[in-house]
């Protein structure tokens, strides 16, 4: 499956020379007249259950309710965002990069920016209930790296490649980001384009706003570590507190 797939019908692949060289645009290129950010981006989160860990404690009896079962999914996702939820060792997304400009474009590089990087969550986990999410997703980010980057079949992706859009036109990458280390990492996005005057440009990409966070990630600790460890009931209808001798 490739990193990238088309959005629109006139997307012209990988790396070309037909609009842009190393040094500048083309002779032929048309003036650039679009005097807004022409590179547009968005976000989506890749849904399904997964672990997750909070540096807040479920502490009042209405939201206790939620994680044992008498939840809707309004008052769920009100939770977690209330507690601040993030992912354990990994979240998926997709990025969304398109030309809204009336001139073409050639996207770089998407580098990840780093702003954290603490040590592991440890004060709350819930376990996820009926399973976890599939494992499917084409490009790997590897947040243990110190300076990671976007990698396909373990080579990095954009010092190979960039994509040349022309107005209109975009591409899309489905995104797992990975954390194994006891560490805690946030991070945002930029995305470093050349214009059709070969003016270099960088776009800053925040965290999206998501139930659970996107750009941030937390690795494991010891189940016994954790403050609060919220584990499926015997009937697998809702959660309870584990004391830390029934943890693992």
């Amino acid at each position: 499956m490739s990193v990238i797939t088309g959005l629109g019908s006139s997307l012209q692949g990988f790396v070309t020379d037909a609009l842009f060289d190393e040094k500048g645009p083309a002779a032929s290129a048309p003036p650039h007249s679009d005097p807004s950010t022409p590179i547009k981006v968005v976000v989506l989160p890749d849904e399904g259950g997964t672990y997750l860990v909070s540096e807040k404690r479920v502490e009042r009896a209405e939201d206790k309710a939620v994680l044992t079962g008498m939840a809707t999914p309004e008052t769920w996702n009100r939770l977690l965002r209330k507690i601040g939820a993030v992912t354990l060792n990994r979240t998926a997304y997709t990025v969304t990069v398109t030309n809204a400009s009336s001139s073409p474009v050639r996207v770089v590089n998407i580098v990840p920016v780093i702003t954290r990087r603490t040590k592991a969550i440890d004060t709350t986990m819930i376990v996820p209930l009926g399973g976890m999410e599939s494992d499917t997703i084409p490009v790997e980010l590897n947040l243990d790296n110190r300076y990671p980057k976007f990698t396909q079949n373990g080579k990095p992706y954009f010092t190979r490649k960039s994509q040349v859009l022309k107005p209109g036109d975009g591409f899309v990458m489905a995104v797992e980001s990975k954390l194994l280390g006891r560490e805690y990492v946030e991070y945002h996005l930029r995305v470093d384009y050349i214009d059709n005057k070969g003016s270099k440009h960088s776009l800053q990409v925040k965290e999206p706003d998501t139930t659970v966070g996107r750009f941030r990630v937390s690795g494991r600790v010891d189940d016994k570590e954790y403050t609060d460890y919220w584990g499926s009931n015997e009937g697998g209808t809702g959660r309870r507190l584990y004391s830390t001798g029934e943890r693992k």
